[in-house]
């Protein structure tokens, strides 16, 4: 098992005694050390490699959900995420009813477990450029997908009447202008 607080020790040293108050209330109120399970995590969506992989695009769409992970024997085999399908598939004309999910994914996932801190996890996906990374129990069974988008909704619940209090505008309207249609 991972002693995860041997790795963020000086990480949460630094963010807890340096820098701005913001920097310090951020740490008190988030409890960076606290376990990934303090976030509202649901159940992960998965599916068996030998799953189409215009199964598993509808199965996406269904859930609303950025991916599936994949499993043999109910342990964590695989993810397949969008990332996955932009790079691997799309615009390759392939027969999405045709092609399994397996030649897709990407095998053999880092993973964390329930007990990993938050400030681990957050460091871990930005460190490994992961949008999604599996929750995985002693066995290797998933538990829970983690999402950069429920880290960001677990701080913005913290953050919440500053959020919305916010001017309107930004103070540097540069940077604001619109790309795009």
């Amino acid at each position: 098992m991972i002693d995860y607080d041997e790795h963020i020790d000086d990480e949460l040293k630094t963010m807890n005694e340096g820098g701005s108050s913001i920097k310090k209330r951020a740490a008190e109120a988030i409890h960076l050390n606290d376990p990934i399970t303090t976030i509202n995590l649901r159940k992960p969506v998965t599916t068996t490699g030998d799953t189409s992989v215009a199964d598993c695009l509808e199965l996406m769409r269904e859930e609303r959900i950025g991916c599936l992970l994949i499993t043999d024997e109910e342990k964590v085999v695989g993810i397949f995420t969008e990332r996955d399908i932009i790079r691997r598939i799309v615009g390759k004309n392939l027969a999405h009813e045709d092609i399994d999910v397996s030649d897709y994914m990407t095998h053999d996932p880092d993973t964390l477990t329930p007990d990993a801190p938050l400030a681990f996890a957050l460091n871990y996906m930005v460190l490994g450029g992961y949008r999604h990374v599996p929750i995985v129990d002693g066995n290797n069974c998933p538990i829970a997908c983690l999402s950069i988008k429920d880290v960001v909704k677990h701080i913005g619940n913290h953050y919440f009447s500053e959020i919305v209090n916010l001017p309107p505008t930004p103070k540097n309207p540069g940077w604001a202008t619109v790309d795009g249609g």
